[in-house]
């Protein structure tokens, strides 16, 4: 592949955490790419990776963090095609939250693996539904949880269809719903009361207004579950990270 000026080797290298993680902000790239430099020499050469079409990018306005993703360059360059890891302008803020959120999620000690969207039809063909991402771990007993992140909401037939496909998955233990809105907060918990013959012990809803900021506390954000508020901390027995 030709570039418009020389890429060092190295240089391509630094975009391999792209493809576990589809789109990351520049500082948490840095972080898993391990690169030992400075940040404005990283980002440096995240400028130029740009320039030659192997990365493309958007800025959250929310937060003020700049997000790259692999181009469909940089997919060719790493080996990769665009049926899993392609990123759609229209959806990239809501991966980017995705990807945050499954990041955040794989600090836990009692969390194994992590799967986003693209990577769960191979892992798990027998799931019903492709959620953003799905949590593979251990606290009393192995549990799968779907992760559902909720940035506009849906209509109540398409959000009760979907309740009643993981209430009756036989993959997938728990499903939890994160959301920035107290409309949508309140719609789903309203959904769900009314939604009759589901398996109720299944279903977490969390509400984190700073979600789309970046400066959320999963751990801490009121949850509600089991027909009253709490908290993950409290339902995981606030673990530690690793």
């Amino acid at each position: 592949m030709e570039y418009l000026e020389k890429i060092k080797p190295s240089y391509v290298d630094l975009l391999m955490p792209l493809k576990r993680w589809k789109i990351l902000d520049v500082k948490a790239l840095k972080e898993a790419s391990e690169y030992s430099g400075s940040f404005s020499g990283f980002y440096k050469i995240v400028a130029k990776l740009e320039k030659n079409l192997l990365l493309d990018s958007f800025t959250n306005s929310w937060s003020n963090e700049k997000f790259v993703y692999l181009s469909p360059n940089g997919l060719k360059a790493l080996g990769e095609n665009e049926r899993g890891l392609g990123i759609n302008r229209d959806t990239r803020f809501h991966d980017s939250i995705v990807s945050k959120v499954a990041r955040f999620f794989a600090g836990y000690s009692f969390v194994k693996d992590v799967y986003l969207d693209f990577q769960i039809k191979d892992a798990f063909p027998l799931l019903e539904r492709v959620p953003d991402c799905l949590l593979v771990g251990a606290l009393k007993s192995p549990f799968k949880m779907a992760i559902e992140v909720e940035l506009t909401q849906k209509s109540q037939e398409r959000v009760t269809q979907i309740y009643r496909t993981y209430s009756d998955s036989k993959v997938v233990n728990q499903i939890l719903y994160i959301t920035d809105k107290q409309s949508i907060f309140d719609a789903y918990k309203e959904y769900f009361n009314q939604g009759g013959e589901l398996i109720k012990e299944k279903f977490l809803f969390l509400l984190t207004k700073d979600l789309s900021k970046g400066r959320c506390d999963l751990k801490n954000e009121p949850v509600y579950f089991r027909g009253s508020m709490t908290s993950l901390s409290k339902i995981f027995g606030n673990p530690m990270h690793r």
